[in-house]
């Protein structure tokens, strides 16, 4: 629920405000106490041809607080006439496990004209359609992360769980936050919206290398039927996700990249029988890099990934449940040599109940369970980790959501 506010109600912050706009304050206070145990490595010696290699490390176990997404949003729409409207929106973490420096800093934030029979185009900071989909679809409130489908979609593993930087690179992951982002929204046309989004070229170098993404997608969700289907497609551009994959392994890459291009894929769809929800959602990453020679550089890596969950409404909530499992990877050298990239699969179980207290809060359980194989680094998007390869990995947290 928003709470209105006027202008005049935060006028200390402007000298004269010119107009009374409707200014809203909305938010979420998502916050817990969690457990996370991060298992022993597999057995020293395990290895593949790809370079990946076992290390029998030690485990261990951690404590504290998650806070999730808890934020702060201010927003304000104004009609401009002829049904264009300005839309404006600013959200901030609310963090209360962090008080460093930087630990309140800016999440989804835009700009944008909107209209009522095109959609709308945005500037800011945003999470785009790929992710959107993922955690949309994900009963464990997969945007606080604990048992939740980011643990292992959208992300090949090697310690990465929704790598927030944008436009840099080694990011692996397509589950993140983009700044520098333009993007346009679709209307809803009879239940089906899509959209296209771009980063800009802030991060350009010299060499020519110039990090920076793209995407689309569409969904089909009418609130008079009872499935929905999507799709996305996301490509990112010099971020070099397979030189971060390479740095894992004991080869090291030998020469030098002249570009990078990884990409996504996803297709999805739900059905609900009455009080239950189900939901399937299947990708496939694919990281590329040109300019290298060496029969020890990784010159591609592809895996695939599929998450099945559901949802049952109960009289005190909901209770939620998933399992995803990923694939070992396929791979390529660049010298013609050849790549295993066996023992890199997982599987991970999530489940959480969601008791309702009233109509903005929750009290909440989750919990998860991840199988990485010998030479996975698949982990907890919880405060453990980096795990070592092959370690099962456990996690619960309990906590309270309230909405405003």
């Amino acid at each position: 629920m928003k709470k209105s506010l006027i202008a005049l109600a935060v006028g200390a912050a402007f000298v004269a405000p010119a107009a009374h706009a409707d200014v809203t304050l909305s938010g979420a206070i998502n916050w817990g106490v969690a457990i996370v145990k991060d298992g022993d490595g597999s057995s020293a010696g395990t290895t593949n041809t790809m370079g990946l290699a076992s290390t029998g490390a030690a485990g261990q176990t951690r404590t504290g607080l998650e806070t999730n997404y808890s934020n702060f949003t201010i927003g304000s729409k104004e009609d401009l006439g002829g049904g264009l409207k300005v839309d404006f929106g600013l959200q901030i973490t609310a963090n209360a496990a962090d008080n460093s420096a930087g630990a309140i800093h800016n999440r989804n934030s835009h700009l944008g004209l909107t209209g009522d029979s095109w959609g709308g185009i945005y500037i800011g900071t945003n999470e785009n359609l790929y992710e959107v989909y993922q955690y949309s679809n994900d009963p464990i409130d997969a945007a606080a992360g604990m048992g939740s489908n980011l643990q292992m979609m959208a992300t090949p593993g090697y310690g990465k769980v929704f790598q927030e930087d944008s436009n840099s690179v080694n990011e692996v992951d397509f589950y993140h936050r983009t700044s520098h982002t333009v993007w346009y929204n679709s209307p809803n046309f009879g239940g089906f919206t899509f959209g296209l989004y771009t980063t800009l070229s802030n991060a350009k170098v010299s060499t020519g290398l110039n990090p920076h993404l793209y995407g689309l997608g569409g969904q089909y969700a009418s609130p008079d039927l009872p499935f929905k289907i999507f799709a996305a497609y996301e490509t990112h551009k010099d971020y070099d996700g397979l030189g971060l994959i390479q740095l894992a392994t004991v080869n090291g890459r030998a020469g030098t990249v002249s570009g990078t291009s990884d990409k996504a894929y996803e297709i999805g769809g739900g059905y609900t029988f009455g009080d239950v929800y189900v939901n399937v959602i299947w990708e496939q990453l694919k990281y590329s890099a040109d300019g290298l020679t060496a029969n020890t550089d990784l010159s591609e890596y592809k895996r695939n990934a599929v998450n099945f969950n559901l949802k049952v409404n109960v009289p005190t909530g909901y209770v939620g449940a998933e399992v995803v499992k990923a694939q070992s990877a396929k791979c390529t050298f660049a010298g013609g040599a050849a790549c295993d990239g066996s023992n890199t699969g997982a599987w991970m179980f999530g489940l959480g109940y969601y008791h309702t207290l009233s109509k903005q809060t929750q009290a909440y359980f989750m919990g998860t369970y991840i199988k990485n194989d010998d030479l996975a680094t698949y982990q907890s998007a919880g405060f453990g980790g980096p795990a070592a390869p092959g370690a099962k990995i456990q996690g619960a947290t309990i906590g309270m959501k309230h909405v405003f």
